[in-house]
This record gives structure tokens, sequence and C-alpha cells, in this order.
């Protein structure tokens, strides 16, 4: 793990973090321009979504484990409206913080967060691969946010509020 946070790939893992915000808030746009989640059918999509979910947590080998499933009844499927915008937003933000390098910490583990919900749902699609990429960044530590405005403000604060 230690080759991780060598210096000399902070602009591999800054290549990274940009590649995987775009993949964040691409969809998190495209979601909040459809209608069928935010406009005139709003609810439509994410509720076939957990509808698809639920259909997916019976047989001998499930895709969807039954505790999982009993949170999407019980939860996601009433406060589907909700859902509708705390979806795309939340994309759109882990996609601005990525690629700004601004929180990146938060925006990776929010990600992160929504990656392992979409897996936990029985949806695979890209969501392995930017799990992985979300850990490994999160690995990475500093350098992963070494180019961004997290640097700039840490760099204030630590002037600000540092060692006196």
């Amino acid at each position: 793990m230690k080759f991780l946070k060598n210096k000399y790939l902070v602009p591999v893992w800054t290549i990274l973090r940009i590649w995987l915000g775009y993949q964040w808030i691409v969809p998190g746009i495209e979601k909040l321009q459809d209608p069928t989640w935010v406009g005139s059918q709003a609810g439509v999509a994410i509720t076939g979504f957990l509808k698809g979910s639920l259909a997916k947590s019976t047989g001998d080998h499930p895709g969807v484990q039954w505790w999982y499933a009993r949170f999407v009844e019980s939860v996601a499927l009433p406060n589907a409206g909700v859902f509708t915008y705390v979806v795309p937003v939340g994309e759109v933000l882990v996609g601005v913080s990525l690629i700004l390098g601004a929180f990146t910490i938060a925006g990776l583990i929010g990600g992160a967060f929504m990656n392992l919900n979409y897996l936990l749902a029985g949806t695979t699609s890209t969501n392995p691969i930017l799990y992985t990429a979300a850990i490994i960044l999160m690995a990475a530590g500093a350098n992963a946010y070494k180019i961004g405005i997290d640097q700039l403000i840490i760099s204030f604060w630590k002037k600000k509020y540092g060692k006196r």
C-alpha cells in the first residue's frame, strides 16, 4: 500500500479522481433532466428500479439479500419521492467534489456508499469498477487531492490556524 502514497503518482491519482467524478456527474445531470426522475412523471424510474430490486430478492440464489429487500420495501419505496431527488443530486455533488478535488474524501465516501447500495440492490453495471476506484483513491490518501481545491483549503487552514 505504500506505493499508493508515492508522490510521483499524484498525477495518476488526479486523473483517476477526475475520471471518477465525470462518471458520477454525467448520470446525475441526465437524471435531473429526465422527466421520469424529476419532471412531470417523477418517481417512475426509481420506483421501477426499486421494484426490480425486490424481484431479485427471491429464489434459491437471490441477487438481493433479504435484509436489503426489507430496506427497499419499508424505507426506499415508500419514500421514492425523496430518493428521486436525493440520488441525482448526490451523484452531481460527488462528481463536482471529485472533479474539483474539493472535500475529496467526503466525495469518495459518498460515491462508494452509493455504489455499494446499487450493488446491494442487484445492479452490477460499472459499480464494481467505480467502487474499486474510490477505494484506491481513499488508500492513496492526500495524494488523491494534492492537485485540487482541498490542497488550497488545507494550506489556508494551516496558515491561519496552524502552529503559532
